[in-house]
């Protein structure tokens, strides 16, 4: 008699807090952060790549410490490898566009290609918002090796030891990093430390608080939104750090709290609006595709205002285009119609990524079913 597998069951709070999480990211890329309203009371520059880190860590499993090379190297094909494609696949982009007046990313140096992309923020512009994987993928391969160093002591006890110790390494971080601007390898080290208290909450969440987080909606959001006053009358405005540079923070414990604060927010309004949209196939597609959007919106960016480009051009029309600014930063938005435009290249940015994705999937399904 056969068996089947039980299906995975799905956790739609999550689907929604991830689609929540790389709307923020792409959304701050285009400009179009300061025309969300939550941004005057709740800044996602706060708290918003600590979130992915948090989730990342709710979704940790301890069965990864029954076989942790088996783990690290599914991380590093899920993580690493697919990266590493990305800035080869980025260089030779760059490549091509400087043949054609383009400085963007530029120069291109064989470098660049493997060795940069270890020893700071990816270096072709196009794909810097990966930066975030490097340093993910060292905090869940630390996480797993120091935990099968301990593997057998269980129970709270164990955890909260766990979360005190990353704490402290995350406070560390903040310290050393000081308020400049860090390059190099010690980046990703920072980086690495930084995420790991957030990584750690979220393992912890699953675990012990998420079975007790029942507080009624009124007064969870009433004392966050109350935290989140008293921190702008003392400080004048809500906290943006720059975690790609790792500098522009407050104390290490105020920087902790603020981030917790931010996380647990969306986490709540994901938990609310899961039953509504969680099952929604847009939503889940953009859930899905979340390395896929973190690493190509920019190129869709570009691809949107090259599009702008030519048409303007053909038309003849003159309008606000800047010819010397798009063809030498990424970060270029055309912004024809005041603070909503930005949307525009939000929503392309996210289709566009994901739509790559399609592709490179299509490609892959085919070159091993031709190989088999």
């Amino acid at each position: 008699m056969e068996t089947t597998k039980p299906k995975k069951e799905i956790n739609y709070q999550f689907k929604v807090l991830y689609a929540i999480g790389i709307f923020m990211v792409v959304a701050g890329h285009a400009r179009a952060d300061d025309f969300l309203f939550w941004n005057e009371l709740l800044h996602v520059a706060g708290f918003h790549m600590a979130l992915f880190a948090f989730a990342s860590g709710y979704f940790y499993s301890e069965k990864s410490e029954d076989k942790p090379g088996a783990y690290i190297w599914r991380k590093t094909q899920h993580l690493l490898i697919p990266f590493l494609l990305w800035n080869v696949f980025y260089g030779l982009v760059v490549f091509v566009l400087s043949k054609f007046g383009y400085t963007i990313g530029t120069p291109v140096t064989w470098q660049k290609f493997v060795y940069q992309s270890f020893t700071g923020n990816p270096p072709f512009a196009f794909n810097v918002p990966s930066w975030f994987v490097v340093p993910l993928f060292y905090t869940q391969v630390i996480n797993v090796l120091v935990r099968c160093l301990f593997k057998k002591f269980q129970g709270l006890t164990k955890e909260l030891i766990f979360l005190g110790v990353s704490f402290l390494i995350g406070f560390i971080a903040i310290i050393l990093a000081g308020p400049e601007e860090n390059t190099g390898f010690i980046l990703h080290i920072y980086q690495m430390m930084y995420f790991m208290p957030f990584y750690t909450l979220g393992i912890f969440y699953k675990r012990y608080l998420e079975k007790k987080d029942t507080l009624s909606g009124f007064w969870y959001f009433t004392i966050i939104v109350l935290i989140e006053l008293f921190y702008i009358l003392l400080k004048g405005s809500s906290p943006v750090y720059s975690i790609i540079g790792m500098f522009h923070f407050d104390n290490p414990v105020l920087t902790y709290f603020m981030g917790i604060v931010g996380i647990a927010f969306w986490l709540r309004v994901s938990k609310i609006l899961a039953p509504v949209i969680g099952k929604s196939k847009p939503l889940n597609l953009v859930a899905d595709n979340t390395f896929s959007i973190m690493t190509n919106h920019e190129l869709g960016f570009f691809v949107l205002n090259s599009a702008f480009y030519v048409l303007l051009t053909v038309a003849n029309v003159s309008a606000k285009f800047d010819v010397e600014q798009y063809k030498a930063h990424v970060e270029y938005i055309f912004l024809p119609r005041g603070r909503g435009f930005p949307l525009v290249y939000v929503v392309f940015g996210i289709c566009f990524s994901i739509l790559l994705q399609k592709i490179v999937d299509f490609v892959k399904s085919k070159l091993f079913k031709r190989g088999e």
